[in-house]
């Protein structure tokens, strides 16, 4: 059901995730932006940065007229089909798997981002759901500086930590027999504009009470300090909650988990199940596909660490860290645009099981192979893969990872989506890149390399 204006849609605002959670329809119009802080005010600027190399640069006004255009047009999902969407992305990798500049471009030249999704997504910097600032209360048990012996000690203020974590109102503490979810964003888009389209309705789907952490930067800055969010937000919504707790993860995410699972030994008694979605463990051709196009020399500190075999990736799956220390589900895609490689054994996504922790590595290609739910799903596409959500759905209620054996593979294979996501899910979710440009573009400081390795993982 659409909102008919959008004052009615602001009021709806405030509570903007229990709807998500619940799995109700998204409010459009919702975050009227700020002349200042919008998307389109944002890669405006880009389109203008003369620091900034001219594909970038181009990339950006291209962009902006798209969105114009758009805008103008006043299109709405109205107009469009969940098979017509998916017509308009198989168009896109007619001639290869694209890269990811490519790829925001086409989404807004094959029109799939229409009008009323943009309006949304134009204001990201305004939603109260992606602050870091939130007041959030003092846990029974001490998790900070050190939760027990053997804990990395924080280096960033326990206040910073705690004000990341997105609790909803309808959040239980423990007390309504529901997991809690931990909610970790991927690189250049921040957790709450992630999940309002996929993950966040995943309380719908199984009796899961979400929360999300805001990693500052749209996780752009050092992975290892990224990673002390995740740590701490795990040992702080376990101590809340009194009750061991599940982790979500997409992309870099994937990363920051395991970095805290292996830093911090403390998190993984009261983690029960990491799903991980289009995550890349061994690193990725990120330097060769968004540096060079930012700068040769400059990029963000999180990319540069997500190069394939960087020092951060060797250092992480050293001394056991390419093996999972929690029942660990991963879910990838072939058509990852952001992520390669990810398919055969080498696929950046796989951990092994050397611990006996339970771990099943998930290919969507493979497992759903021929039908379609094995089809063209992007690196954020898996974020709303009938699949991955079926795979969450079963290791949240079961003991040990999500497997495809329990699963009717012929009924969720035979789906385009999950029962609980629509059309606007899947149009905004793909709309995320628009954000990741807009981030990547205007991200300050850029290095010239990697951050140096924090000295208790040396």
């Amino acid at each position: 059901m659409r909102c008919s204006s959008f004052l009615k849609a602001a009021v709806l605002y405030r509570a903007i995730f229990s709807p998500l959670v619940s799995g109700a329809a998204l409010p459009r119009g919702a975050v009227p932006a700020a002349s200042d802080s919008s998307l389109v005010s944002i890669l405006s600027t880009a389109a203008n940065d003369s620091s900034i190399t001219s594909e970038v640069q181009s990339t950006a006004s291209s962009i902006v007229s798209k969105i114009d255009e758009t805008e103008n047009s006043r299109t709405t999902t109205d107009d469009e089909s969940v098979q017509g969407a998916f017509d308009k992305i198989q168009s896109i990798f007619s001639d290869g798997t694209p890269d990811f500049l490519t790829m925001a471009r086409e989404i807004l030249a094959v029109g799939l981002v229409p009008a009323d999704i943009l309006s949304l997504l134009n204001g990201y910097l305004n939603w109260d759901l992606n602050s870091i600032h939130n007041r959030n209360p003092s846990p029974k048990n001490q998790v900070y500086p050190a939760k027990a012996q053997g804990d990395a000690r924080y280096s960033v203020a326990e206040s910073a930590l705690r004000a990341a974590i997105q609790i909803p109102a309808s959040f239980g503490y423990g007390k309504n027999g529901k997991k809690p979810v931990i909610l970790v964003p991927g690189t250049a888009v921040p957790a709450g504009s992630t999940y309002y389209f996929n993950f966040g309705k995943l309380g719908s789907a199984a009796d899961a009470d979400v929360v999300w952490v805001n990693i500052p930067g749209a996780s752009l800055n050092d992975i290892q300090i990224n990673s002390e969010y995740v740590a701490y937000a795990i040992n702080y919504i376990s101590a809340i909650s009194e009750s061991n707790v599940a982790i979500v993860s997409w992309s870099q995410g994937g990363l920051d988990t395991q970095w805290a699972l292996k830093y911090w030994p403390s998190t993984r008694e009261v983690v029960d199940d990491f799903i991980a979605i289009s995550p890349d463990f061994h690193g990725a051709a990120l330097v060769t596909l968004v540096c060079p196009l930012l700068e040769a020399v400059a990029c963000t500190p999180s990319v540069w660490q997500q190069e394939w075999n960087s020092e951060l990736i060797r250092t992480l799956r050293g001394d056991g860290g390419d093996s999972a220390y929690v029942p660990t589900t991963t879910v990838y895609s072939t058509f990852d645009e952001i992520v390669q490689p990810m398919f055969g054994p080498n696929a950046s996504a796989i951990l092994s099981d050397s611990r006996g922790v339970g771990v099943t590595n998930n290919h969507l290609q493979t497992v759903c192979g021929g039908k379609p739910a094995g089809g063209i799903y992007t690196h954020e596409g898996v974020l709303y893969n009938p699949l991955a959500w079926a795979l969450a759905v079963d290791a949240l209620t079961h003991d040990g990872p999500g497997d495809p054996s329990r699963l009717d593979l012929d009924e969720v294979c035979g789906r385009l989506l999950p029962p609980q996501l629509d059309l606007d899910d899947l149009l905004g979710t793909e709309g995320l890149l628009l954000i990741a440009v807009a981030e990547l573009a205007t991200y300050t400081p850029k290095t010239s390399g990697e951050p140096a390795i924090a000295s208790y993982a040396d």
